[in-house]
């Protein structure tokens, strides 16, 4: 690395640049968001004609999933256009804005870093991005796919159950728009609208940290820690391993994000010229301030008042912690899982046995 910030200025950037990106993905959720809704509302007006149209007999057969007539097979159509739009238009204009992002998050590293790479190329680090897994195993280019597929299929059941159950055309597709009532959050389509955000929230986040990756390497950083949130949203896993240094090289690193939302990231670290100043916390709204920047969720977490650790832990596990049997980076396994209150007492069994206790 060349000349750079000093460590308190570098974390303290990295963390409000990190709130930022949250603030443009929003942007960007809404942008992929107006596809989805256009394509939706078309696929319900073109459903609600062809329900006004069906005889009696037509319903009875669409109940049971038989396609037998041309007004059925429309609707079946129709169904399927919508699936195989929303699993072209929603890629196509993520990879606009990802690729964007890609540049300048690249460019924004090299900056705050005080080095130079190569002109940033955006689709380069993003084809990298595409291939590589993220939150347990999605692909860039499948993401939207199963999300599709599931709607799809979860508007046939609402339709094939609102048939049986008696309902009429304006309740059945209700039960798929949701009531202006209670803003549309009612419907069936309002869970993939929020699986559409999650997706394009940890993917934006996935692209963000290959950037960052590939820019460290080119400037040659050795270190990196990991830095999570200070507060009761950030996960189990995130927090046994927040303040943990790792060798850029180390194939066994957690490759962030690890999960959907995920808020984790890796700063450079210079282990002759470790960080000092503040880090922010959050314990609650209103309740916020700043402590050392080397203190790690784990220290952060033992100064918690009782209600923060009983309500973050859960009663058994926070009966655990406080005894003095189990540190929260006890409580997940190497997987990233949360292990069970019975495979920790099956853990400690096989302890207590090497021990010949």
């Amino acid at each position: 690395m060349t000349e750079k910030k000093d460590d308190d200025s570098l974390l303290m950037s990295m963390i409000r640049h990190q709130a930022y990106l949250y603030r443009l993905s929003s942007h960007e959720v809404l942008e992929i968001l107006k596809l989805f809704n256009r394509e939706s509302n078309a696929m319900i007006a073109q459903l609600r004609d062809l329900l006004d149209e069906l005889s009696e007999s037509e319903r009875t057969a669409l109940a049971g999933a038989q396609y037998t007539t041309s007004n059925l097979r429309k609707i079946k159509a129709i169904l399927s256009d919508w699936q195989s739009n929303i699993t072209v238009l929603l890629p196509d204009a993520f990879v606009v804005s990802a690729v964007a992002l890609a540049v300048y998050e690249s460019n924004y590293q090299a900056k705050l870093l005080g080095g130079k790479t190569k002109e940033s190329q955006g689709e380069k680090i993003f084809n990298h991005a595409r291939k590589k897994p993220f939150s347990g195993g999605i692909l860039i280019d499948q993401m939207f796919s199963e999300m599709a597929e599931n709607t799809r299929r979860k508007v046939e059941y609402a339709i094939r159950d609102g048939i049986s159950q008696g309902q009429t055309n304006q309740q059945i597709t209700q039960r798929i728009k949701g009531t202006s009532k209670l803003n549309y959050e009612d419907g069936v389509l309002n869970q993939s609208r929020k699986s559409v955000e999650m997706l394009v929230r940890t993917a934006r986040s996935h692209v963000s940290n290959t950037a960052y990756d590939e820019t460290y390497r080119a400037l040659g950083v050795k270190w990196l820690k990991v830095t999570a949130t200070l507060d009761s949203r950030t996960c189990k896993f995130c927090a046994s391993v927040d303040g943990n240094i790792y060798s850029i090289d180390d194939p066994g690193r957690p490759i962030f994000p690890v999960h959907p939302h995920n808020r984790t990231v890796y700063v450079p670290y210079n282990k002759e010229d470790p960080f000092i100043g503040k880090r922010p916390f959050v314990r609650s709204p209103g309740d916020a301030g700043q402590v050392s920047a080397d203190t790690n969720y784990k220290q952060w977490f033992d100064e918690q008042s009782e209600s923060y650790q009983r309500e973050w832990l859960g009663k058994k596990r926070y009966e655990l912690y406080k005894n003095g049997d189990y540190t929260i980076d006890k409580f997940v396994d190497p997987q990233k899982r949360l292990y069970t209150l019975k495979e920790l007492k099956a853990l400690d069994e096989e302890i207590f046995k090497s021990l010949g206790l």
